[in-house]
């Protein structure tokens, strides 16, 4: 699993980050990745343009899966964490059944992760860090502490 590489928005921390694209250091870093990988097996990626950009410059031919959409954080979309409710941001990062920004919560996040990638038959996936946090946390207690690069490259069990 490839986690796509940086954005702007990654950069300066902000809810949904992983949708924009990428700067140029993420230019960079997925440049580089497209030497250490190798250039068989099917390639899936998941609908960002983040990764659909990480995934261009490894390979020319991968399929895109919107299933694998990154996490919902509804109304916080674009805004840094500075900008959001002390109170509400503790609630999510110790509830993983909580959704008071009117998006997804953690639990069912994780939930559709790993459903959606149980009916892929990929070999390699590029997908945003949150959803390689879902695939890596074990649990969705554990997804906040579950930490990832972008540009990094992970084995998860799918």
């Amino acid at each position: 699993m490839v986690v796509a590489a940086r954005t702007a928005p990654n950069r300066s921390v902000r809810f949904g980050g992983e949708r924009g694209v990428l700067d140029r250091r993420g230019l960079r870093d997925a440049a580089v990745l497209a030497s250490v990988l190798d250039d068989t097996g099917k390639l899936t990626v998941g609908p960002e343009v983040s990764a659909v950009q990480t995934a261009s410059a490894i390979r020319p031919s991968f399929v895109v899966d919107s299933a694998l959409t990154s996490l919902d954080v509804g109304g916080w979309q674009g805004l840094g964490p500075e900008a959001v409710p002390q109170v509400d941001l503790g609630a999510w990062f110790t509830d993983p059944d909580w959704t008071g920004h009117g998006g997804e919560s953690v639990t069912a996040f994780v939930a559709r992760i790993r459903g959606a990638t149980a009916a892929i038959d990929a070999e390699v996936l590029v997908v945003a860090g949150p959803v390689a946090q879902a695939l890596l946390c074990g649990a969705p207690d554990n997804f906040f502490s579950t930490e990832v690069r972008p540009a990094s490259v992970h084995i998860a069990a799918l």
